[in-house]
């Protein structure tokens, strides 16, 4: 018998696609802890861009069943396809400079790229949102596991990324929305 430790996918692995997408999904959904501990934190970022693609694709094919809109769809697919690019880039930023931690982008990058897996039902009316809220714990649990940093730090990245997030595209989005922000003049 096999032992769960032996189960567990390191990395993705397209040339045995449908199996190892499958495994590295549950792994990473279901024990995340075990994943990212065994997670190859080098190896380049084609495997885990891979394993996002088909994500946001799967994601994309489903929502499009039900919203018509080219614009959210297109939307939809940039932004799950480009955002953990950035995101890694400031969480790697943030853990490396701020909390002093040592690591690399890409395994930066490998964490947000896998938690993507959440991606795979976030389409479900009502349980997209508490999805989001376990991305960043799966986005906490890798990054206290390969930068080898408290998860509360890990959260405090997290929540650091986000403010920037609102900051930076809230005025941003607003313009693109044609909505105005409110100010403290009148």
């Amino acid at each position: 018998m096999i032992s769960p430790e032996q189960d567990s996918p390191t990395d993705f692995a397209p040339n045995n696609f449908l199996i190892s997408f499958f495994r590295t999904a549950k792994a990473v959904l279901f024990s995340p802890g075990l994943f990212y501990e065994r997670m190859k934190t080098d190896g380049g970022l084609r495997n885990p861009f891979l394993f996002l693609i088909c994500c946001v694709l799967i994601h994309t094919l489903i929502v499009s069943l039900f919203v018509r809109n080219q614009n959210i769809i297109a939307f939809n697919v940039i932004n799950g396809i480009l955002m953990p690019f950035v995101t890694a880039g400031i969480l790697f930023f943030i853990i490396t400079r701020l909390f002093k931690a040592s690591g690399t982008y890409e395994a930066a990058f490998r964490v947000n790229a896998y938690a993507a897996a959440t991606a795979l039902v976030s389409w479900i009316p009502f349980i997209g949102l508490f999805l989001q809220f376990y991305r960043f714990y799966l986005i906490a649990v890798g990054l206290s596991r390969v930068f080898s940093i408290r998860v509360s730090r890990a959260f405090l990245a997290i929540v650091i990324t986000v403010i920037i997030y609102i900051v930076v595209l809230g005025p941003i989005m607003a313009q693109i929305l044609g909505t105005q922000l409110p100010t403290t003049a009148p």
